[in-house]
């Protein structure tokens, strides 16, 4: 997973006097992700309850479901698997047809009708965010100590039949919080300080750490660990920033006093490391990846924090300004696509005053509480509400947006629709957006 672009599915194709609208929203609390398989068949990876916010003690269960890709109603389950501490796992679908998921400390291997094939409890108790797939159809993931970010991080590669381990876990030198990015031979590890190079030598079954590449981006006072990285022929990049106190939307909830940066540097010179700030406003966050157009050249950024999305064009190994929008809450994963140049963001407007640092900190609490309660959730819609906006991706300029009733914002993984259409998903909420009613597969 390299975190570019969409490969191999149609955009949007906006044409002038069509639209977008909402075909179809389900109330789906406790969702982390969303993954296509063949034609028709969609698939969302859920937990059970946890404590929102802050560092997580109770253990919770994980399991993946079928929806209906037109209409999201749940079509089978798989049974309750064991998952450990709670952070947002992730889940694909093979090339040897399976499911594979990880959550928490715990791998699974799944049928396409969700029958449970192989389980794994992985190596260190810590949460796993999520995990990549080799060329070798080798799963590689790692722990994370989030949103601490103290502990050193371990990587592990598990068969994908088996799930049993091909090579000794690989210690870290660093904590990394950052999800893992791969081109599908090396995988990238962001640290709190440093980028990590690793290799699968299988012939001697090692996990390798190169230790040739290691371009550092902090510490500094002022700027905490990044997230994402997103691997490009000739660059890595990822943002920094990512420590927050995320609730409802990740706007204003940045705890590093610096404006968050966009970091690039070049995958055969770890020295050539340079960086631009994405909006230049105190107190930046995010917590995913930036975006890359491989067809232009295109790099997306965002503040999550201060609601600012940027985007520049690669010039070489420079970045020229093309577009900014301000007052622009987007805080999730991007999604682009080359061929048809567009590109898919959320748009977060909530109640203004409900943001306020004292507010907010008093009102937390009973804001975690009642985030299992459907009609809890139903009732904050009239404080907030997500908004899913086609833009232009050379200019920036709005083609379409479509309100979405999630009572939190987007900040976990959405998905390309099979047609003319998009999966909204945020912790609350799965919503398919199309042209026009267009129908999917």
């Amino acid at each position: 997973m390299r975190r570019c672009s969409v490969e191999g599915l149609p955009g949007i194709g906006l044409r002038p006097g069509e639209r977008l609208e909402l075909a179809a929203a389900v109330d789906a609390y406790a969702t982390d992700s969303l993954v296509l398989r063949d034609p028709g068949e969609l698939y969302a990876l859920r937990h059970g309850m946890a404590r929102l916010g802050g560092p997580m003690s109770k253990p919770v269960e994980a399991w993946v479901e079928r929806l209906d890709a037109l209409t999201l109603e749940p079509l089978a389950s798989s049974p309750r698997l064991p998952g450990g501490v709670f952070w947002p796992g992730g889940v694909a679908a093979h090339a040897n047809g399976s499911l594979h998921m990880v959550f928490g400390c715990w791998a699974h291997r799944l049928s396409p009708e969700l029958e449970l094939l192989a389980s794994h409890r992985l190596a260190v108790e810590r949460p796993h965010n999520s995990f990549v797939v080799l060329d070798g159809g080798e799963l590689v993931m790692k722990d994370c100590d989030a949103p601490a970010g103290l502990a050193r991080s371990t990587v592990s590669v598990l068969d994908p039949e088996t799930l049993l381990p091909v090579a000794a876990p690989l210690l870290l030198p660093e904590p990394s919080i950052a999800r893992l990015s791969s081109d599908g031979q090396s995988v990238i590890a962001l640290g709190t300080t440093l980028a990590f190079r690793l290799r699968l030598d299988r012939d001697r079954g090692r996990l390798e750490l190169d230790e040739r590449w290691q371009p550092a981006y902090g510490p500094a006072p002022g700027r905490s660990y990044g997230w994402d990285p997103v691997i490009t022929p000739e660059h890595v990049f990822w943002m920094d920033n990512g420590r927050n106190e995320t609730d409802r939307t990740m706007r204003g909830t940045g705890l590093s006093p610096d404006p968050v940066r966009l970091w690039w540097v070049r995958r055969d010179d770890p020295r050539a490391v340079r960086s631009v700030e994405i909006s230049g406003l105190p107190y930046g966050t995010e917590s995913n990846p930036p975006a890359y157009d491989p067809a232009g050249g295109v790099v997306i950024a965002y503040d999550a924090g201060n609601a600012v999305l940027r985007a520049w064009r690669l010039e070489g190994d420079e970045l020229e300004p093309l577009w900014r929008k301000d007052d622009f809450a987007h805080a999730g994963h991007l999604v682009l696509y080359p061929q048809t140049r567009e590109l898919f963001a959320q748009d977060w407007a909530d109640v203004a005053s409900l943001r306020r640092p004292a507010l907010r900190r008093a009102s937390r609490p009973a804001v975690q509480l009642l985030a299992g309660s459907r009609a809890a959730r139903r009732a904050s819609l009239r404080t907030g509400g997500d908004q899913l906006v086609l833009l232009d991706l050379d200019t920036g300029r709005e083609k379409a947006r479509v309100g979405i009733p999630s009572p939190s914002q987007g900040y976990l993984f959405p998905a390309p629709g099979f047609g003319r259409d998009f999966y909204y998903q945020s912790l609350t909420t799965i919503a398919r957006v199309a042209v026009d009613g267009a129908a999917a597969g």
